[in-house]
């Protein structure tokens, strides 16, 4: 009679399966956070949808899921590739499957080759308080560097706010495709057209920001639904001021949510002035090699740069 672990077997990813990859996410969160004092994490949660969706539209085969008895999915792993970064979106496990070692076979199904490792930057975002998931991702080199922080709220009530510096203005984003890419490049190291497309279908409200003399000097996005990001600046000074403006430009159903680096001091100071706060555990931003500024960049989410 073949092991349970025998009997896991893997293949790519179909439209037909995220809803099952939503629930392992939710059962695989729910296993550790219950234990700590956390509440359920929601049935619905169409944001993490879109982003599954995302995810296997733009790199279908970095996007694979395990079976087991019956078929039922019971674990899935999502990476995507911009530029030269190998960025892991997301790997779970369903409680009930975990130690079977089915997230290092879905790991090695969807990371580079190794003729294209050398080249590749590995780079993923994981739990902190997952010291077993941190330890798998160490092994093949993506050593966690910086912590990422959720700051959750609003601006305080009845303050204005640092305002932007003179001379820089907040237009509408639509028309700045090529600066923005550019930017993204000095910045990221990468351009990523096709994630900007994502998050303006996701309902979050772009906007340029130009110097005097015309030029580019950062963009932001946020939604009425709270979210806030992509943010990236030409110079990390102007990463607080613009996160503030776009706070405040884009008045939420609720409260805001941004994810802010550990290197972007001077940002976190100003978010928590504002009256922002601190909520769960940080995130480590974790990496083989560095690709990227993130004292001048605030991503979309944990789930992708």
């Amino acid at each position: 009679m073949a092991s349970k672990a025998e009997a896991i077997a893997y293949r790519p990813a179909t439209e037909a399966d995220l809803l099952d990859c939503e629930r392992v996410w939710r059962e695989g969160l729910d296993g550790y956070l219950l234990p700590l004092g956390f509440h359920e994490v929601p049935l619905e949660n169409p944001g993490l949808r879109r982003l599954h969706a995302h995810t296997l539209a733009t790199d279908p085969s970095r996007f694979w899921i395990a079976t087991g008895e019956a078929g039922a999915i019971v674990g899935f792993g999502s990476a995507v590739v911009r530029g030269s970064v190998w960025f892991l979106s997301m790997l779970f496990v369903s409680p009930a499957a975990q130690a079977m070692g089915i997230g290092r076979a879905l790991l090695q199904r969807i990371l580079p080759g190794a003729a294209d490792r050398e080249t590749t930057t590995l780079a993923t975002a994981t739990d902190s308080a997952q010291p077993i998931s941190n330890a798998l991702y160490a092994r093949s080199g993506i050593i966690p560097r910086i912590p990422l922080f959720n700051f959750v709220g609003r601006p305080a009530e009845g303050s204005a706010g640092a305002g932007l510096p003179a001379g820089v203005r907040a237009l509408p984003i639509d028309g700045f495709a090529a600066e923005l890419h550019q930017l993204d490049r000095e910045v990221l190291g990468f351009d990523h057209p096709e994630d900007h497309a994502f998050v303006r279908r996701d309902s979050r409200t772009g906007f340029a920001y130009l110097s005097s003399n015309g030029g580019l000097v950062g963009y932001a996005y946020a939604s009425e639904a709270g979210r806030v990001g992509p943010i990236a600046v030409r110079d990390p000074e102007l990463l607080a001021p613009i996160l503030d403006h776009v706070l405040r430009a884009v008045q939420p159903r609720g409260a805001s949510s941004v994810w802010l680096p550990g290197s972007a001091d001077g940002t976190i100071m100003a978010a928590l002035s504002d009256g922002l706060q601190i909520e769960g555990f940080p995130v480590l931003l974790c990496w083989s090699r560095p690709f990227a500024d993130f004292s001048r960049y605030i991503p979309i989410s944990p789930g992708l740069l």
